[in-house]
């Protein structure tokens, strides 16, 4: 589904505590004994969006590592869904992130914007 809900959107921005920048990178999700790749569509210092068909329930917690500049170290944290729309996609919570790791996100999401 390419075209989302314009109030849907709405309602998730406004809810957002941290500004988001776009990102188009592979996610290595791992969650419920299943380890997946998945494709982000936008991340901050507090979370990302992941565009996925089924995505998991809200709620669940899941581990994922992913680079934000391929010449950079990937970021592993634990997260835990805090939306979730069949056919479109969930966004996720950082739960632990390490202070380096939130100094790498707090940059690239000030030089993304």
């Amino acid at each position: 589904m390419d075209s989302e809900d314009p109030q849907l959107v709405k309602d998730q921005v406004e809810r957002r505590q941290y500004r988001r920048v776009k990102l188009v990178t592979e996610v290595h999700c791992e969650a419920l004994e299943c380890f997946e790749i998945r494709v982000t569509r936008d991340v901050g210092v507090g979370g990302m969006f992941f565009a996925v068909r089924f995505p998991l329930p809200i709620d669940s917690e899941l581990s994922v590592t992913f680079r934000l500049y391929p010449t950079e170290p990937a970021i592993t944290c634990r997260a835990k869904v805090i939306s979730s729309h069949v056919g479109l996609g969930m966004g996720i919570q950082f739960l632990d992130l390490s202070a380096e790791a939130h100094q790498m996100l707090q940059r690239f999401v000030e030089e993304g914007a």
